[in-house]
């Protein structure tokens, strides 16, 4: 048998130590892809898994108002067939527009339209706050409908004054309520409580503008008199 010299037997050992590598490398190659497929596998099911959760869930609605109850600031019958909330800010433009639709429609509708008045003030209002308790102060004296419509039929000049506390006096002096109770009303921590408690329910079923308004417990968008009354008149005939 013919012997292999130093240097042949060298270039063997370099050349399995040359075959091992490249098989090692291979075999590092075929678990990195491995690893990637598993990976890729994984964020599939994974994707899978929230879109057919998603498809399953039931559909968003818009939440319902809760009913009007005692504890509400409301005109009209318990029994009224169309039961109508608004949400509203006493400094906001739009909301002032709104309250003379809410005025025709009570005219309209003496027996069959209750209305319901929560409070949700705005924080970029100057007075939307104070005008909350004003209202509210005056409905402790039985006069909130009036200071209802004193407040939104003269928002540009109380509005734009610095000092519209001034005005607001004079709203319940012509309005013949007890000054000084009205005051201790006004600024009473029950008011406050009162109002905020009408604000956060009303951010709870995702509130967050002025007017809103709901039709026996459904979001409704009016944009005029006429919208309104249409409305009305399908919820007091379906009744």
């Amino acid at each position: 048998m013919e012997k292999m010299t130093k240097k042949e037997k060298k270039e063997l050992r370099r050349q399995e130590m040359a075959q091992k590598q490249t098989e090692q490398q291979k075999q590092n190659s075929f678990k990195k892809f491995g690893i990637w497929i598993g990976g890729a596998i994984v964020l599939i099911l994974i994707i899978w898994g929230v879109v057919a959760a998603t498809s399953n869930a039931p559909k968003n609605q818009t939440p319902t108002a809760p009913a009007i109850t005692s504890a509400d600031i409301s005109t009209g019958s318990a029994n009224a067939k169309a039961n109508l909330i608004e949400y509203a800010d006493f400094e906001c433009p739009a909301c002032a527009t709104n309250a003379k639709y809410v005025e025709q429609l009570e005219a309209a509708y003496p027996k069959d339209l209750r209305v319901g008045f929560r409070f949700f003030p705005l924080p970029q209002h100057q007075y939307g706050m104070t005008t909350a308790q004003v209202a509210f102060a005056a409905n402790k004296q039985d006069k909130f409908w009036e200071m209802y419509k004193l407040l939104f039929d003269n928002q540009a000049t109380w509005a734009a004054s610095s000092n519209g506390q001034t005005f607001f006096d004079n709203y319940a002096k012509q309005l013949n309520l007890d000054i000084n109770k009205f005051h201790q009303d006004e600024n009473a921590q029950a008011t406050k409580d009162f109002i905020n408690n009408d604000f956060t329910k009303g951010e709870d079923i995702g509130i967050n503008s002025t007017p809103t308004f709901y039709l026996n417990g459904n979001l409704i968008q009016p944009d005029n008199y006429e919208a309104f009354k249409s409305l009305v008149d399908n919820e007091i005939k379906a009744k």
